[in-house]
């Protein structure tokens, strides 16, 4: 029986770093196009196929923000990558500079002076954690909220997921008790 997984189809679509033509393959996340060139080339690209059988390019939009990178001074796009959307300078390849998204929580822990950003674990389960790491090792599983705590004065506030319930917003002090159940998350 043939084994149609390990089967490549030749397309008419060229690779834009050798010039050779691209093939479709599958993958573990599906069809994908890749360099005949291969291992020289290791060029990947997603598709969309219609009913009459044409292929055609997925472009991975890189939209524009103000951040400046540290390293070269270039601007930073929003891009798409297999643990989510990250900050990438526009000058890859000679500058491979990239960062997480900020959520705008500045970090608890005394002088840190990071920003909280939202990370993804290789499961796909979400978290929040100090950009400075390995300096800061401060994280969390709630999603953080900016807004100071108005019983104990807490630096920000968290949101709680609940099973059957609308999420509550509660205090990151255990002790402090404070609950919000009115909260539409941001």
């Amino acid at each position: 029986m043939r084994n149609v997984k390990r089967e490549e189809v030749a397309t008419d679509i060229l690779c834009e770093k050798c010039g050779q033509s691209m093939v479709a393959k599958w993958g573990r996340f599906g069809r994908f196009l890749a360099c005949s060139a291969y291992p020289e080339c290791k060029s990947t690209k997603e598709f969309k196929e219609d009913a009459s059988g044409s292929i055609a390019v997925l472009e991975k939009p890189e939209i524009p923000t103000d951040e400046i990178c540290e390293k070269c001074g270039s601007g930073m796009v929003i891009k798409t990558g297999r643990f989510g959307k990250f900050l990438a300078c526009i000058a890859y390849p000679e500058c491979k500079t990239t960062k997480a998204i900020g959520i705008g929580v500045k970090c608890p822990e005394s002088n840190c002076g990071g920003d909280l950003v939202q990370k993804r674990t290789k499961k796909g389960r979400m978290f929040y954690a100090c950009n400075r790491y390995p300096k800061c090792e401060f994280s969390l599983w709630s999603r953080p909220v900016n807004k100071p705590c108005p019983s104990c004065g807490a630096a920000f506030l968290i949101e709680k997921a609940r099973k059957q319930a609308e999420p509550q917003v509660v205090c990151r002090d255990t002790a402090c008790g404070y609950t919000v159940s009115d909260h539409v998350p941001a």
